[in-house]
């Protein structure tokens, strides 16, 4: 922006975590515009931002067209100097009941053509994008299509590698675990996991990468990681749960 404010373009933010993102820019002091891409409606909540917001709208078809992403996405950055990008894009739900083919066209090639806009830009210097704690390339794509099965994880995988080969300099992976305040989380599985960590505790010594995290404090990480991240460690970096935690600690930094 014309005033030295970072502008940044959000990807998913009609989702829970994409939400959270758009507020916590929207509060964090370097950033100064979001522009979100949306299919096919604006989001009212996005006009009350305290900071300037600009939506542009995608019909369920041009949503469906590759092409027409990336072609939209660079126009976007071009126009409006975006240097930021986020991604939380992906089939949040239901995953299980789905093919592995529709499963990676949402969450691999359509983040593919978005980063490959983003890169087109010559302008988008940093992109955080949105994963799965454990999520494998490699694992077995004819497991379970479900949040933590092999297929599951093996798409979360492949989108990683498609959004870090677009040729964006800096991309911070974000993989949490179980996202409280999500919409695709269920509540049974919020109000279950005080005794599941007990139990956890009992029996065995559970990895901190495990650890659930809130959905707006998951904003605020991704939205600081676009910054200090990329600042002190150029290239693509994977940030899990203690890593996370490490990024939180800097918010009074940004804070407005």
């Amino acid at each position: 922006t014309g005033d030295g404010k970072i502008t940044a373009v959000v990807f998913g933010a009609s989702g829970s975590v994409g939400q959270a993102v758009c507020r916590a820019l929207a509060n964090l002091k370097p950033y100064g515009h979001i522009i979100s891409i949306n299919r096919s409606r604006k989001l009212d909540w996005m006009e009350s931002l305290s900071i300037k917001a600009t939506q542009v709208v995608l019909s369920r078809e041009d949503f469906q067209d590759l092409k027409k992403i990336r072609q939209v996405t660079a126009k976007v950055c071009k126009d409006h100097g975006a240097t930021h990008a986020f991604s939380s894009l992906g089939i949040g739900t239901k995953t299980g009941s789905i093919t592995k083919e529709q499963h990676r066209a949402v969450d691999v090639e359509t983040n593919r053509a978005f980063a490959l806009g983003c890169s087109d830009s010559k302008l988008v210097t940093s992109m955080v994008f949105l994963s799965s704690v454990s999520a494998d390339p490699n694992a077995n794509e004819n497991g379970s299509g479900t949040a933590g099965g092999s297929r599951y994880l093996r798409v979360k995988g492949e989108s990683e590698e498609a959004v870090k080969a677009a040729g964006i300099r800096n991309c911070r992976i974000i993989r949490p675990a179980m996202i409280k305040g999500s919409q695709n989380t269920p509540c049974i599985l919020e109000c279950m996991e005080p005794c599941c960590w007990y139990a956890c505790c009992l029996f065995a010594c559970l990895p901190s990468k495990f650890h659930s995290i809130d959905v707006d404090e998951l904003g605020v990480a991704m939205g600081i990681a676009g910054i200090e991240e990329a600042a002190e460690s150029p290239g693509n970096l994977n940030i899990e749960y203690d890593k996370i935690v490490g990024i939180l600690s800097l918010r009074s930094k940004y804070i407005r």
